[in-house]
């Protein structure tokens, strides 16, 4: 029979308790560093998931007129035709000057007046070698006419031989000295009177007139200026005035002689002034400089206006559009030539298509009509205004109303 297996005392069956605060603490060692992480990662994303995307954007761009139909550009600056630098045809000093810069003049109108004493003392003394040069052949004529008198007396006392052949031919000596002196002193009259002509015209060139009619540019000399009539490398030493005719104006065009070819005299045009940049001026190409800039490798090109527009003034920066065909009667019209942006500008959205429009740095879904494409580009026919500027390819996932973005550098 086996033995009966001894019983263990009652304190052996109780749950030793002492250990489970040990594992609590072991827990919670790892548990507050690990809540402390979580948490740092909700503070990290919170921030992350609410900054701004970054988006590239462009302008709502209205087209030039003509742009269609534009075979080459170049730039150039505005001219006259008729421009010179007033400068008086003898030296002196000048006196009066009366005009001033941006007024008008006629042709022939007086300008400026030089000091005249000396032309007029020269005038006076020629005046008074003709009265004395008239007084010479007055006595000349009376002097050939009487020994043409004794002449003829002498030779028929010859004939009747009452005076000798010797004395005769003394006579007609004396008669065809007289002569000459009356041929000199008519030549001497001649003379006098060129002299006084000339003195006259010295007179004249002490008033300076306009020799067309057009606007003053500059004024180059005031009263006490000792003018000088001389030219030297196109600076003019004696100048007076600059003096521009403001209905000839044109552009001086630069353009490279590998593209010469491409352009015809009278060929149509668009002037685009930088003064005014809103605005285009129909012109028609002229001529063609006959020379080639080294240094550039351009030739200039004259082209006109067709109407000279109010306001442009020569030196202004012009570019210029050479057009391969007329352009239609109403491309001149902002109506006519509706804003456009790139065609990956524009989304369809539940309600048709859109774009993005940023704003202060805010987003805005703008709805648009959308009309014809334009190579790259689609004209709106409704929407945003020239200048907007919207998202070009907008990822719609990340964009929503009202959303703060970046606007990418470079872009806009």
């Amino acid at each position: 029979m086996a033995e009966a297996q001894p019983q263990k005392p009652l304190s052996a069956l109780r749950i030793d308790r002492s250990a489970a605060p040990l594992k609590r603490r072991r827990r919670l060692r790892w548990l507050v560093p690990a809540l402390l992480l979580l948490a740092l990662v909700i503070l990290i994303a919170i921030p992350l998931s609410r900054r701004a995307p970054t988006v590239r954007v462009v302008e709502v761009r209205e087209p030039l007129p003509g742009e269609q139909q534009t075979e080459l550009s170049a730039a150039g600056y505005v001219d006259s035709r008729r421009r010179s630098v007033i400068a008086p045809q003898i030296p002196g000093r000048l006196v009066d000057v009366t005009v001033e810069e941006g007024e008008p003049v006629k042709a022939g109108q007086v300008i400026a007046r030089l000091d005249d004493r000396d032309a007029r003392v020269l005038l006076e003394r020629a005046e008074a070698e003709v009265r004395a040069a008239e007084a010479g052949l007055a006595a000349a004529r009376a002097q050939a006419a009487n020994a043409q008198r004794t002449t003829l007396r002498t030779r028929n006392l010859a004939k009747q031989g009452v005076i000798p052949r010797a004395q005769l031919l003394d006579v007609e000596t004396a008669g065809s000295a007289a002569m000459e002196e009356l041929n000199a002193a008519n030549a001497q009259v001649v003379v006098a009177v060129r002299a006084r002509e000339a003195a006259r015209l010295q007179l004249s060139h002490t008033v300076v007139r306009a020799p067309f009619d057009g606007t003053v540019a500059r004024k180059l000399a005031d009263e006490g200026a000792v003018l000088a009539p001389a030219a030297l490398e196109g600076t003019n030493l004696g100048g007076i005035i600059e003096l521009v005719d403001l209905d000839a104006l044109e552009v001086e065009a630069e353009v490279s002689e590998e593209q010469l070819s491409l352009i015809q005299p009278g060929q149509h045009a668009l002037i685009f002034l930088d003064a005014f940049p809103d605005q285009a001026f129909p012109a028609r190409v002229g001529t063609v400089r006959p020379a080639i800039d080294r240094s550039k490798a351009t030739a200039t090109v004259m082209v006109r206006f067709q109407s000279v527009p109010r306001g442009a003034l020569p030196d202004m920066g012009a570019k210029v559009s050479f057009l391969r065909e007329a352009l239609p009667p109403d491309a001149l019209d902002p109506k006519a030539r509706p804003p456009r942006v790139p065609a990956d500008a524009v989304v369809q959205a539940e309600n048709g298509p859109t774009v993005w429009v940023v704003k202060d740095g805010l987003l805005d879904q703008q709805p648009v009509v959308v009309g014809q494409r334009v190579g790259e580009e689609v004209a709106l026919e409704q929407g945003p205004p020239a200048g907007t500027q919207v998202v070009v390819a907008p990822d719609v996932k990340k964009l929503r109303e009202g959303r703060r973005v970046k606007v990418e550098a470079g872009s806009g």
